[in-house]
């Protein structure tokens, strides 16, 4: 009278759903992970770590190196003899920039981080108000762009690797002659 349904045949079903929903699970997880730094804080932390660095010692706010640069920082740029060693080397170099170009600012146009680094497009702009590189003020304005890459551990920048359009600025400021165009 009765028959017995085969209960075999959903069971694969079921396995594989389940398998499934785990698998699904298992790949947001680790699209999280790459997306957090070893603090635990997100990417987008870090982002904003280096945005402030790269923008508010030029409204002022020389606090914030202290902020966001380790005490182990060093700096690697191509305009400078030597790296930029821990947040003095950090204050120093933005002393140089900030009295050469009063009132410039630097603005974030993109950032795309990865883990513990963060790849930042910016670009600086200001009138030339005092000496720099021994070069006597001209009122020129000038904007250069740049791109620095910096590495962040425990919520601080402990590296970075900066290339700016040097040369640029030193035709802006009539130090070299504009290069021949093909």
């Amino acid at each position: 009278m009765f028959r017995r349904r085969s209960r075999g045949k959903s069971r694969p079903a079921i396995a594989l759903a389940v398998a499934g929903i785990v698998a699904a699970g298992s790949a947001a997880a680790v699209a999280l992970r790459r997306r957090t730094r070893a603090t635990g804080a997100p990417a987008a932390d870090a982002e904003r770590i280096v945005k402030r660095l790269l923008e508010e010692p030029w409204k002022g706010n020389f606090d914030v190196i202290d902020e966001c640069v380790a005490p182990g920082y060093v700096g690697h740029d191509p305009a400078e003899a030597e790296p930029i060693r821990g947040p003095a080397g950090v204050r120093a170099n933005f002393d140089k920039y900030v009295a050469a170009f009063p009132g410039g600012a630097v603005t974030v146009d993109d950032q795309i981080s990865e883990h513990e680094n963060v790849a930042t497009r910016w670009t600086g702009r200001g009138i030339h108000s005092g000496e720099i590189a021994g070069i006597a003020p001209t009122g020129k304005e000038v904007t250069v762009t740049g791109l620095t890459i910096s590495k962040l551990e425990g919520g601080k920048i402990v590296e970075e690797w900066t290339t700016w359009d040097t040369l640029g600025m030193l035709v802006q400021l009539g130090a070299v002659p504009e290069p021949a165009r093909a």
